[in-house]
């Protein structure tokens, strides 16, 4: 009889939305400073799991009794909500976001010591009868819990509008630090190389065009947050002495050494003026829509179901001048992506 009970495994089943928290999930300090790169996707289903997870549901395999760690189940419903899709594009959604969270892994690297170790993050991702089963991987159960450093609390409302995959990865970084009895000091640029998953397993960039500092500063800090800055009205991002809004680069001679985030996070406001603040946040420019919609010709991926509609990109198009003027090329790759794009939406 105990062995039985031993090998049962835990099933977290959610099959409402209202079993997840009403706007933040906890992120633990630990995962948010591990090396690890991953997807708009990937990011929003990892995002569902650290929703649903509690202490309270791996306390059987804590305490002995039980040998496998728990299980989490998604149903349809639950699904659709979090990523934004109809119930027919579900398994075209997950599909492919499932089978590299699958394969992925967690770095922590320590130089000084010569030591470094990468744990797969997950056991199983499964998707039966629209339900999405996801095994975490009980090595890294501190990790996931944060019993040890704490964590970020992120809205989830906020991280699940952001596009980019940088985005995705800064914004819980800025939530783990919100006073000033927690700030985030100046990153030094190698530091953010792992921060945002951009090395190998030797240590080396992944892709050559992060070896300068400018295109990286670029992608990887200027525009998060640009991005987040239109999501998040408690997020106040501050101006440098040099005009660079959100953050500060500081050099070690000619050469680009560190990096310090201006922000600063406003106190909470009463139910009206938060009401108001979403219904702006929830507002969307002419212009700020075409930068979006080309951002995501710019990422396109054949078959996603956040794919541009065909008033989208004609929309965009109306906006050439002024998308080129804010540094956004519409050169042969990016019409080349504009034509597939246009045919998938035709189609």
């Amino acid at each position: 009889m105990s062995d039985k009970k031993q090998n049962e495994q835990q099933v977290i089943l959610t099959d409402n939305s209202r079993q997840l928290p009403a706007q933040f999930f906890k992120k633990s300090h630990d995962l948010l400073f591990s090396q690890l790169s991953l997807s708009p996707r990937e990011h929003d289903i990892m995002a569902l799991l650290l929703s649903r997870l509690h202490q309270e549901h791996w306390q059987s395999y804590i305490d002995g009794t039980a040998i496998r760690a728990p299980a989490y189940q998604f149903k349809s419903d639950v699904l659709c909500e979090w990523l934004g899709v109809s119930s027919t594009n579900l398994y075209n959604t997950l599909s492919g976001p499932a089978e590299n969270l699958a394969n992925r892994a967690i770095g922590i690297r320590q130089p000084d010591r010569k030591e470094f170790d990468f744990v797969s993050l997950f056991k199983r991702l499964s998707y039966k009868d629209a339900v999405l089963t996801i095994i975490p991987n009980d090595e890294l159960m501190k990790e996931y819990l944060g019993v040890s450093q704490g964590h970020a609390q992120v809205d989830h409302h906020v991280f699940r509008k952001l596009k980019k995959e940088h985005s995705k990865r800064l914004y819980p970084l800025l939530s783990r630090f919100k006073n000033e009895a927690h700030t985030l000091h100046p990153q030094t640029i190698e530091e953010l190389h792992g921060f945002f998953g951009l090395l190998n397993e030797k240590g080396q960039l992944i892709k050559t065009s992060f070896t300068n500092n400018k295109v990286f500063i670029d992608r990887c800090i200027r525009q998060p947050i640009e991005e987040i800055a239109k999501h998040d009205p408690n997020l106040e991002f501050l101006v440098s002495d040099t005009g660079t809004f959100g953050y500060k680069a500081i050099k070690s001679g000619r050469k680009i050494a560190k990096v310090e985030f201006l922000y600063r996070w406003r106190r909470p406001v009463n139910k009206q003026e938060q009401a108001e603040r979403v219904k702006l946040a929830n507002e969307v420019a002419p212009l700020d829509r075409a930068e979006m919609v080309y951002d995501l010709v710019q990422q396109f991926v054949p078959g996603d179901s956040g794919n541009p509609s065909v008033e989208e990109l004609n929309t965009m198009m109306m906006y050439t001048a002024q998308l080129m003027e804010s540094g956004r090329a519409l050169d042969a790759d990016f019409m080349a992506k504009f034509s597939v794009a246009m045919s998938e939406a035709m189609g």
